[in-house]
């Protein structure tokens, strides 16, 4: 059981990663990348506080209806600057609206 962050962009890519993996800033810091953005990924749509090895589930869902329900452990942790793994097919002109736990 261990504290992780969900993040999944509009085009249906997502992945877990740890929060201690993202530096503390101090004042005038420029922050830190937290996502790798393609033109295939495309923008982050949502992030997430997850726990990972409970059995947790996220529901996401399109601007066309279409939804998915995922176990949070089977999405792959990953690095902050590293790219997701596809989660949810998205039609063309379609994209994630949302992401519950």
């Amino acid at each position: 059981m261990a504290d992780a962050i969900l993040v999944v962009t509009k085009n249906g890519y997502g992945k877990v990663v740890s929060p201690t993996e993202f530096n503390q800033q101090k004042r005038g810091g420029k922050g830190v990348i937290g996502y790798k953005v393609t033109a295939d990924s495309g923008p982050v749509a949502a992030t997430e506080h997850v726990v990972t090895g409970e059995g947790e589930r996220v529901l996401i869902t399109t601007a066309q209806g279409q939804a998915i329900l995922t176990p949070v452990d089977d999405i792959s942790e990953r690095s902050r600057t590293a790219g997701g793994v596809k989660l949810i097919d998205v039609a063309e002109g379609d994209k994630v609206v949302s992401v519950i736990i």
